[in-house]
């Protein structure tokens, strides 16, 4: 993951941010309003984050259900593996309701530093494919020199439970990182954002596109994800003071 470590200084586990949307079960329009909140997630729930991750994220999002590696045994545990260790660094937060411990949602983020691997290598081809293309994309970003930083915020999966859909999860944590650079002295934060259900969020924080392909780009260079029914893959880019 590289050099980069959580700052000392930095509490942990920490609440990064809290909103009131409507409750489980509850209809849209209802007056009923909860509590929901943002912080890190515990060590002691990463295996439960991995299943989340596995169960939702890996068949929601576009490029790797299009490989299949919700049912790929050789990369579901290499993927897991690789959340574990973004887990190790601390930065990775999930989003619970008040008074519940049922993960409502995550998003697995990682630093990303100018040591950290420029490439990852996989058994599995579909986990390969995705994080080749990946790769491709933020080559010609350039954030560290654009950007003139060491360091950046980045993520590896955003995913909000079904059952909690549309009450605006994915928008606060996606907003809970503008506290959490500022905290741990971070500037700049980039995602590849590969559906309009995470794009449309991330540009209501700020996010803004730093580079756009199409899927069709994307085949022509190699890296067919059949299936896709939508046409922009986005890496976005949002800078915190």
């Amino acid at each position: 993951m590289g050099s980069w470590t959580r700052p000392p200084t930095v509490a942990y586990p920490r609440v990064w941010l809290t909103f009131e949307s409507r409750d489980v079960d509850e209809p849209v329009g209802s007056g009923r309003l909860v509590k929901y909140r943002v912080q890190d997630l515990p060590l002691e729930r990463v295996e439960d984050a991995i299943e989340h991750m596995k169960k939702f994220f890996l068949r929601d999002e576009p490029m790797c259900s299009s490989v299949g590696l919700y049912k790929d045994p050789v990369g579901l545990e290499e993927f897991s593996e690789l959340w574990r260790k973004v887990a190790a660094q601390k930065c990775a937060v999930v989003c619970f309701r008040e008074g519940s411990d049922e993960i409502v949602g995550l998003n697995m983020l990682t630093v990303v530093s100018k040591d950290s691997p420029k490439e990852y290598k996989f058994k599995s081809a579909g986990l390969q494919m995705v994080t080749e293309s990946y790769g491709g994309i933020l080559k010609q970003a350039e954030i560290f020199e654009k950007y003139n930083v060491d360091h950046y915020l980045s993520a590896w999966g955003l995913s909000v439970s079904p059952k909690y859909r549309g009450r605006g999860v994915a928008t606060e944590l996606l907003r809970a990182r503008i506290p959490l650079c500022r905290a741990m002295g971070l500037r700049v934060t980039v995602t590849l954002f590969s559906h309009p259900g995470s794009q449309i969020p991330a540009a209501k924080v700020g996010f803004y596109d730093e580079i756009v392909v199409t899927y069709q780009q994307l085949a022509e260079q190699g890296y067919h994800f059949p299936g896709v029914t939508h046409e922009l893959n986005k890496l976005m880019t949002m800078t915190v003071e």
